[in-house]
């Protein structure tokens, strides 16, 4: 059976453009860079999943928006099969962010930096569809810097 899993990358706009909030796993979870990720429990849906792992990998609770990419994934880990749905979620003026025992740092990147900082090429061709699909500053939520 196929695990179901949920992957979030929270932005925000800083002087027109965009910053990704990366969050760094623990050792014992691989040490690596990522956005937002858990697993989708049975009765959830992709947005409830989203919300759940949002606050709890970083304490975050509001936002402008959340965006549903139109990205799904699958790998296979140790035989079982995963699939991975992709959301991002617009956030301005975010409190500071609580970090959950799952992971060790956080980080509000800009793209180039981020492309570099993601560990997973995944990750990365995500990050470049988003990136494209936010286009010019003129589009978003928070017209002010």
């Amino acid at each position: 059976m196929t695990r179901r899993c949920i992957m979030v990358f929270i932005y925000q706009w800083e002087k027109s453009e965009p910053k990704y909030l990366l969050l760094k796993r623990n050792q014992k979870l691989g040490g690596y860079w990522q956005p937002v990720t858990g697993f989708i429990e049975e009765s959830e849906k992709n947005r409830e999943a989203a919300l759940r792992e949002i606050g709890e990998e970083t304490g975050l609770e509001s936002y402008v928006r959340l965006i549903d990419i139109n990205h799904v994934f699958y790998f296979e880990m140790h035989g079982i099969p995963y699939s991975v749905s992709v959301l991002a979620m617009e956030v301005v003026d975010p409190p500071a962010i609580s970090i959950s025992s799952e992971h060790t740092d956080h980080q509000w990147l800009p793209y180039q930096e981020a492309r570099r900082t993601l560990y997973w090429d995944n990750n990365v061709a995500i990050l470049d569809k988003l990136n494209n699909q936010l286009g010019p500053a003129a589009l978003r939520a928070d017209k002010t810097d």
